[in-house]
């Protein structure tokens, strides 16, 4: 590693720590209770530029691969702009855990939580295992998607770089003219490809927040304003 690839290392690093804790004030303000923050969770500054696109471009109906803590807070915004976010989880527990959740802090008007077992999928990569795609079609087979988050299925392990290719092409058919996507953990190699696999396929011009979570934002379409 030169000494500059250091240096930038090192900001990287110094900016995240700053931006984290910036947005960790800003999410205080939607006045939800503690909420358990894993490590699979995304960064408090990459929910925050989610958070920014649903509110700034009016995007009403999202889908999200992986549930958690994003799921609650999308749901607390979209409580009050209108809307819905449809969130798929593998692990039937922690479905059952998010739900009861929003069910909570009322908010399961806006959110639904739905376990989608891993399994075969023929839009994969390298035949890896994907969420149950009878499930997602069913779910999404009447939506307009204009907004995607993608922090799921896990693939920090070697072999399944390229687990979370699946999430654009399955939906394809129902997404809106102009929408969002978010893809989380951008840092790794297999993410980057993934990227740039959509870019070619949609259209999708991507930008890489290296210093807010690691997250990548790609806009097909219009978006009325930067986030």
């Amino acid at each position: 590693m030169t000494v500059l690839n250091r240096m930038a290392t090192k900001w990287n690093r110094f900016a995240q720590v700053s931006n984290d804790t910036r947005a960790a004030v800003e999410l205080s303000r939607l006045g939800l209770p503690y909420l358990p923050w894993s490590d699979a969770s995304l960064l408090p500054s990459a929910l925050q530029v989610v958070l920014n696109e649903i509110e700034i471009n009016s995007r009403k109906t999202i889908v999200e691969f992986g549930s958690g803590i994003s799921t609650i807070y999308i749901a607390q915004i979209l409580s009050r702009l209108g809307g819905r976010i449809v969130s798929f989880e593998s692990d039937a527990e922690w479905a059952t855990f998010v739900e009861n959740r929003l069910a909570a802090f009322n908010l399961s008007e806006f959110a639904s939580v739905i376990h989608a077992p891993m399994g075969p999928c023929t839009l994969s990569k390298n035949g890896l295992q994907w969420y149950d795609q009878t499930v997602v079609e069913t779910a999404v087979q009447n939506l307009s998607v204009d907004c995607v988050v993608v922090d799921g299925p896990p693939a920090y392990k070697k072999g399944f770089e390229l687990a979370r290719y699946p999430a654009l092409p399955a939906i394809e058919a129902r997404l809106a003219q102009d929408y969002a996507v978010f893809l989380d953990d951008i840092h790794r190699l297999g993410e980057q490809e993934i990227l740039r696999l959509w870019a070619d396929l949609f259209s999708v011009k991507f930008v890489p927040y290296f210093s807010k979570g690691n997250l990548a934002r790609g806009i097909h379409g219009v978006a009325h304003f930067t986030v």
